[in-house]
């Protein structure tokens, strides 16, 4: 695949990103914001305006979304990627003491354990950014320690009387809800608003219409890059993945588009080289989407050209998602030219619609 090809992977925001990650990083830690969708598209303009601020940022998504990808842009785009960018998995230190340890560092005898001084994250950062993986895990000591170092720039390491500053610009990540979380009191709610000066919520792969596509050609590009050898998905292999709601994200696809190229006997991956690593062996849950995109339609007496075409040629909605709004209102209309009342179209647009199905290989 040429470097052109490479690049219809990547929206001209995301090109910018890999050229600045290979010019800090060098080519082998390339960051790939991978789709064309206009959420994704809408996330990495945002993030080229914040990346310059040095106010805590916090990043919302469900498990495999590309949190932590979000958090390295933010970091290359911004001025400070001459300095560290140190990552914490806040989930890892369960133990008060250790949390506080691992982030603000100790003096010797602080702890049972602490045999020695040890400097922490927040200290190793300095000048550059931390990146705080799963803060909703993070106990509730080191949030007290925490919302300090936001506030004021300073923390005191465990068993220290001495104060330190450090210029470091926070950034946090979670896929659990905080505000359920400050409810119970698991959370605090100062720390949650000292770290939301901006807010970025990572849409669900199912949300981003044909990005699953981009992705899963753009990881065969790569296996093929690092094997040696090619190989593609079965038309069958893609109807069934178009339909697939991917509640893993991202990281489920790369590891079932690698499973599939690694147990595919020949060039072409069939649905039994992956169809057990499924959810659910391979049935997709309902894809709770197109009930609300048919509600809108028949209940709400929205269009179908406003609900649904200009998603899809938006690239908001993928082909197997309009032929199931399609597919039920066929079901209910009995024909094509009933679902002219039923999805809220003028008698002269059928020609318009049926050259749309048909044009789009979307007709039943």
């Amino acid at each position: 695949m040429s470097t052109t090809q490479v690049a219809s992977f990547l929206s001209p925001a995301a090109i910018r990103l890999r050229d600045r990650s290979v010019e800090t990083w060098g080519a082998h830690r390339q960051v790939e914001v991978v789709g064309h969708s206009p959420s994704l598209i809408e996330i990495l303009a945002t993030l080229e305006k914040i990346a310059v601020f040095n106010e805590p940022v916090l990043i919302t998504g469900e498990t495999g979304t590309g949190k932590e990808g979000l958090a390295q842009a933010l970091y290359l785009l911004g001025s400070r990627r001459g300095f560290p960018m140190v990552s914490v998995n806040c989930p890892q230190y369960l133990e008060g003491n250790l949390t506080v340890s691992e982030l603000f560092g100790h003096k010797k005898g602080s702890f049972t354990g602490a045999s020695a001084d040890r400097r922490g994250c927040f200290e190793t950062a300095d000048g550059g950014v931390i990146f705080l993986d799963e803060i909703g895990d993070l106990h509730m000591s080191a949030q007290v320690m925490l919302l300090r170092a936001l506030a004021q720039g300073e923390f005191q390491p465990l068993g220290s009387e001495t104060t330190k500053r450090v210029n470091v610009r926070v950034i946090a990540a979670t896929n659990r809800p905080l505000s359920a979380l400050m409810v119970g009191s698991e959370f605090r709610n100062d720390l949650y608003f000292r770290l939301r000066y901006f807010f970025l919520k990572v849409p669900p792969l199912r949300e981003r219409g044909d990005d699953w596509l981009y992705l899963l050609e753009h990881t065969l590009h790569r296996l093929h890059a690092n094997y040696g050898v090619s190989k593609r998905f079965s038309p069958e292999s893609l109807k069934l993945l178009e339909r697939y709601p991917w509640p893993g994200n991202v990281r489920e696809l790369v590891s079932l588009t690698t499973t599939g190229y690694a147990l595919a006997d020949g060039a072409v991956i069939e649905p039994h080289d992956f169809v057990t690593h499924l959810t659910e062996g391979g049935q997709p849950p309902a894809d709770d989407r197109l009930e609300e995109l048919y509600r809108r339609i028949v209940v709400d007496g929205e269009t179908f050209w406003s609900v649904v075409y200009t998603p899809f040629m938006e690239r908001d909605l993928n082909r197997a998602q309009v032929k199931a709004v399609v597919s039920r209102g066929l079901l209910e209309g009995g024909s094509y030219r009933n679902l002219l009342d039923l999805f809220h179209l003028a008698s002269n647009d059928y020609q318009r619609f049926m050259d749309f199905l048909r044009h789009q290989k979307l007709k039943s």
